[in-house]
């Protein structure tokens, strides 16, 4: 790597609730921290990503811009800017795109975008990124075809995919039986799980309608959502219709999601919405649990269909029941499936891997 002065980047994770991006910058910052680069972490004081970065010694600055108009916001960056000598910005939202093209123009800085999403860039956006932004990151190739299909160059986007903290999500570091038993399960229970954010477009309804089918040959199998959100309520009302509520586990939000996957026999990723990549495959292939998971977006990069995961149509409910029954009638393939899995994240996702690709990329824009 060539040989030049430290950089001083400044992350921006504007947005206040937790989500996937969160986790991508709290592994991003601490991973760039130990190649040596002074990392500033710009987010809202209060989140778990500001914490999270306090308590690992990264500086943080508390900035929250609630919109593209969020003139106040603006100024904040600019004074970071010019308070820790910033030499990058690095933005991840939609709204942060703005602020960062201008005041990086306008500054002499470099410019990185770090692109999540799988819809189409909007005619301005597009206008912008062109012109005004030196490199592009993409989370999968899924997500670098729907920015060339927008109009943005190839050379100027860069593949790099998502990680997990291997030291976190690491199977020998959780109790399985404990974590099972606090949940309520017991020893000869087929757990299901699904983890995150229960929205529409992930699918939820569909995997409970899939495991009141596959409950039939199985009785003993249990559904677990671990996590929060709008369609919450609606699930259980139809767990209820289905008569399947004694089955049927909401845990609502959890900090401790490495437990959560512990906990089961299977993992679903039942996703029906633009998924650019799939934080919650590798975190629980990480886990060592055999994931089922959606045909779309960058889910297919990282699952091997039949070696280290088990794909399926999302449109069809009856080929997810097929898939949690064959994993559910033949322990010794989910064993199979799950070490390939944690193989894959160590060999591909590790959280060393993707510090040192975006760190190659900082250093070249700078030379």
């Amino acid at each position: 790597m060539p040989k030049i002065k430290p950089i001083n980047l400044l992350l921006l994770y504007t947005g206040k609730s937790w989500s996937g991006i969160g986790s991508h910058g709290a592994v991003l910052a601490e991973g760039l921290k130990r190649k040596g680069i002074n990392v500033v972490l710009g987010c809202p004081r209060g989140g778990k990503l500001y914490g999270q970065a306090e308590a690992m010694g990264i500086t943080v600055r508390h900035i929250g811009l609630k919109n593209l108009m969020d003139f106040k916001s603006w100024y904040r960056i600019l004074r970071v800017v010019r308070q820790d000598g910033i030499d990058i910005i690095c933005a991840n939202l939609g709204k942060e795109y703005w602020p960062l093209a201008v005041i990086c123009r306008g500054l002499g800085l470099k410019s990185v975008i770090v692109r999540h999403q799988m819809n189409r860039l909007k005619t301005l956006t597009n206008w912008l990124i062109k012109g005004d932004v030196d490199k592009i990151i993409a989370v999968s190739a899924a997500v670098k075809r729907t920015l060339i299909n927008s109009g943005i160059a190839e050379d100027k986007i860069e593949i790099i995919y998502n990680s997990v903290d291997i030291n976190r999500f690491d199977p020998a570091k959780v109790s399985r039986a404990e974590t099972r038993a606090e949940l309520g399960f017991a020893k000869d229970d087929i757990v299901i799980a699904t983890v995150g954010r229960i929205t529409e477009d992930k699918g939820g309804l569909d995997l409970l309608y899939a495991f009141k089918e596959a409950g039939e040959d199985h009785p003993r199998m249990r559904l677990l959502f671990a996590g929060d959100g709008p369609l919450k309520a609606e699930l259980q009302e139809q767990a209820a219709g289905l008569a399947i509520s004694d089955h049927v586990h909401f845990t609502g939000y959890r900090d401790d999601v490495e437990r959560m996957y512990a906990a089961a026999d299977i993992v679903v990723v039942p996703t029906r919405g633009l998924e650019s990549f799939g934080m919650v495959v590798i975190e629980a292939m990480a886990m060592e649990r055999p994931v089922i998971a959606s045909d779309v977006g960058g889910i297919p990069e990282i699952i091997n269909h039949g070696a280290n995961g088990l794909l399926f149509n999302p449109t069809s409910r009856d080929e997810l029941c097929a898939r949690i029954c064959e994993l559910a009638g033949n322990p010794s393939l989910g064993l199979w499936i799950a070490r390939q899995g944690r193989k894959t994240v160590l060999e591909r996702f590790s959280d060393t891997a993707f510090s040192d690709k975006f760190a190659d990329v900082l250093y070249n824009l700078m030379l």
